[in-house]
């Protein structure tokens, strides 16, 4: 009988604790409750918006409008993106874009405009993502400023017959349009060269790891975007 009791008294002090836990997270407020329910529920994944041919790729930054503060980061944007995609194995090779970029710069100087069609050929690819740059640069806010960059993406196939994605069906973008931005910043802290060029390479990071994210399955939001903190 006296064990039956003692039972009987430990399964109240448990359930008695575990009520109080549950009282001190409410009353703490979503600090707590919040990382919790995350690390329960998951965020669930989004599958890729296009997979990409396992074949060797050439990726290609076009400025028409000059918006890039210094050509130079036509070529690092490429770069990033190609080494981002060999990463993460989304294709088994790229191309080196500054080749093949110096050699349209060449082409273009003596004559018209290069297509598409006509790089890839010259890189001896089928598959080409295609970015053009529409934006580079950065939104005053108060005494702040807010580095933003956007891009259009499309991925070329000339074995099947031009435009792969976006989808060509009727009423479909021409472009997938890529946003990004970096946490506010006093403008005092870019005054100097290298400050600038900091910022410009963190820029270029967030559009390559954005850009792959739409070839493959990626976490629907990541931990620090759930809880406002990233």
């Amino acid at each position: 009988m006296r064990s039956d009791q003692t039972h009987q008294c430990l399964i109240r002090s448990c359930l008695l604790g575990l009520l109080s836990c549950l009282v001190l997270t409410v009353v703490s407020g979503c600090n707590i409750l919040v990382p919790v329910t995350y690390a329960v529920q998951g965020t669930g994944q989004n599958p890729a918006e296009h997979e990409l041919d396992p074949i060797k790729t050439l990726v290609f930054v076009d400025d028409l409008n000059s918006v890039l503060p210094r050509t130079v980061l036509r070529v690092r944007l490429a770069e990033s993106i190609s080494e981002e995609l060999m990463r993460l194995d989304l294709v088994p090779a790229t191309v080196n874009p500054s080749d093949v970029m110096a050699l349209v710069r060449s082409r273009e100087r003596n004559s018209s405009r290069s297509s598409m069609s006509s790089i890839a050929e010259d890189a001896g690819v089928s598959q080409m993502l295609y970015i053009k740059v529409e934006s580079f640069s950065g939104l005053v806010r108060s005494t702040e400023l807010r580095p933003t960059a956007s891009i259009g993406i499309r991925v070329m196939h000339f074995d099947k017959g031009g435009r792969v994605y976006p989808p060509t069906e009727m009423n479909s973008p021409g472009s997938r349009s890529v946003d990004v931005s970096l946490r506010e910043i006093d403008p005092s802290k870019l005054r100097s060269a290298s400050d600038r060029r900091r910022v410009e390479q963190q820029l270029i990071s967030k559009l390559a790891y954005e850009t792959c994210k739409l070839f493959r399955e990626h976490e629907a939001r990541e931990l620090g975007e759930n809880l406002g903190i990233k």
